[in-house]
């Protein structure tokens, strides 16, 4: 575990507050639910929670549904990491952080066809030419978002493909 070299003490009502450059780092935002649990070694460990990620099979599958369905890649990510991949060379991407570029897409929270293709992946890129990307939501919060990539143009029943996915997954988290 690297160590920050930061120091908290808790206060009377059993709070730590998380120092701001990690809270950014990290791309906590105020609300976010975060797990705490412990390990063998008596460390407690705090950790973002992502109901999304409890049910990375379902994403996976959801993925997988939409390759085939439409020839085009699919990708699926919470507000971290993709979750879900199928198609072309995408598969590798799951398990990756997604890219701030593609995080700050998704917490515009509007789908859309971007101008240029966005970097799905922190630090593996895959070259796509044409993308739709919509953001899931629930309860007003950012939960994360599915992606349709591919080098021949996205038809519009495709990238209602895309919502409909978007929307029956956010349906499971209300």
């Amino acid at each position: 575990m690297k160590e920050t070299g930061i120091v908290r003490r808790i206060d009377e009502l059993g709070r730590v507050v998380i120092p701001k450059e990690l809270r950014k780092t990290l791309k906590l935002k105020e609300g976010e639910q975060m797990e705490i649990f412990t390990t063998g070694d008596k460390s407690l460990v705090l950790r973002r929670y992502s109901a999304l990620a409890a049910g990375a099979d379902v994403s996976q599958a959801y993925c997988d549904a939409i390759y085939r369905a439409t020839g085009k890649g699919a990708v699926i990510c919470d507000s971290a990491t993709v979750l879900g991949a199928s198609g072309a060379h995408y598969r590798e991407l799951v398990g990756e952080e997604i890219s701030d570029r593609l995080y700050k897409t998704l917490d515009g929270r509007k789908a859309c066809d971007p101008q240029s293709p966005v970097q799905i992946a922190r630090d593996k890129h895959v070259a796509v030419g044409n993308q739709h990307i919509v953001p899931l939501i629930v309860g007003g919060d950012l939960y994360g978002g599915v992606v349709l990539c591919s080098d021949a143009a996205i038809s519009s029943t495709e990238a209602k493909l895309c919502a409909l996915a978007a929307d029956l997954i956010a349906a499971t988290l209300e």
